[in-house]
């Protein structure tokens, strides 16, 4: 990969090994980071924690670079996505109400 990619990850955290993102950024890889996803993301977003340290060595290390930015999981908030949402709630609880096994949930396997 050349020095100057951007990498952008939407998808899952654990696609991208973050310790060694970190390792690369100090190396000065990459024009720019951007994420919208962390593979220890459980707990760290979604609430105020302005007034709290971070204690994720990673993630704190990681947001110090310039050229690094990390959202709070916001890719999926789209009109289409947040419908989609929506329906798949409402034909649960309306499946659920019926009697109905729905098709969203899933069976665990003996």
């Amino acid at each position: 990969m050349k020095d100057d990619a951007i990498l952008i990850n939407s998808s899952r955290g654990g696609l991208v090994d973050t310790a060694a993102l970190v390792a690369e950024l100090r190396e000065g890889r990459f024009t720019g980071v951007g994420l919208d996803v962390y593979e220890a993301e459980a707990g760290l977003f979604f609430l105020d924690r302005s007034l709290e340290a971070v204690d994720d060595d990673t993630l704190a290390r990681l947001v110090t670079f310039p050229n690094v930015l990390v959202t709070s999981h916001q890719a999926y908030y789209t009109e289409d996505a947040v419908g989609q949402i929506i329906e798949a709630t409402v034909r649960n609880v309306l499946d659920y109400k019926a009697g109905r096994r729905s098709e969203n949930v899933l069976v665990p396997r003996s």
